[in-house]
């Protein structure tokens, strides 16, 4: 009995490095010291010391996710916890040979051209149903990109500061906000690289600031 206990217990360790169901999934990237590094798409960023840097599973298009550690809620915010949107930077990569263009076109309208475009919008969340506040050129690591500024509005639950003379605990008012932030799309070869960052309004200017100096820390690795 105990001999084939032992020797089912081999079958299984042999299968199940046969399997790749049953293999150990490797990280996307690695992080040092707030530097992740993406060896397959062959990147490079740099993190604040205030963002969190998290790598995902292989396989995925999502490569890296940096949310910022000390970000804050607004004060007059009654059910900040629901409503609050964590700070947040998405870089996703795969490959294609599609045109800038042509995923541009695929991302922001209906298009079949763009295989796992599903995938990408289920991850770029500020996209779908979103305003196009603004599109523009610009350049990241010495690479022609597209830049597009969004908004996306919500249902926020606020405290009306017009109802504390009657009541001392007040009373709420929902009002409709947004979240805000860029979508920067670039390609190097047959690399697509997809950037989202997002955040809510009330905090956008100073936490866009240090979304253009991780952004800007882009280098590509041999």
């Amino acid at each position: 009995m105990k001999a084939m206990i032992v020797g089912l217990t081999l079958i299984a360790l042999i299968l199940s490095g046969m399997n790749p169901c049953f293999a150990k999934k490797e990280n996307t990237g690695e992080v040092k010291k707030n530097v992740y590094t993406d060896a397959k798409f062959g990147f490079q960023i740099i993190s604040l010391s205030n963002w969190k840097v998290k790598t995902q599973k292989e396989p995925s298009s999502l490569r890296v996710m940096l949310t910022q550690k000390n970000y804050k809620t607004s004060e007059n915010s009654v059910s900040a916890q629901s409503t609050t949107a964590i700070p947040a930077i998405l870089i996703l990569a795969d490959t294609t040979s599609l045109s800038l263009a042509e995923v541009e076109s695929c991302l922001f309208q209906k298009c079949e051209k763009l295989k796992n475009r599903d995938d990408y919008l289920l991850k770029l969340e500020l996209i779908p149903n979103s305003e196009n506040l603004g599109t523009g050129d610009v350049t990241l690591a010495k690479l022609p990109a597209r830049m597009y500024t969004l908004q996306q509005k919500y249902k926020r639950v606020v405290e009306d500061i017009r109802e504390r003379s009657s009541s001392p605990s007040g009373g709420t008012v929902i009002i409709e906000d947004f979240l805000a932030g860029h979508v920067i799309l670039f390609k190097k070869g047959n690399n697509l690289y997809m950037v989202q960052f997002s955040c809510e309004r009330e905090f956008f200017a100073p936490t866009n600031e240090e979304f253009q100096k991780i952004i800007k820390s882009w280098k590509f690795t041999p």
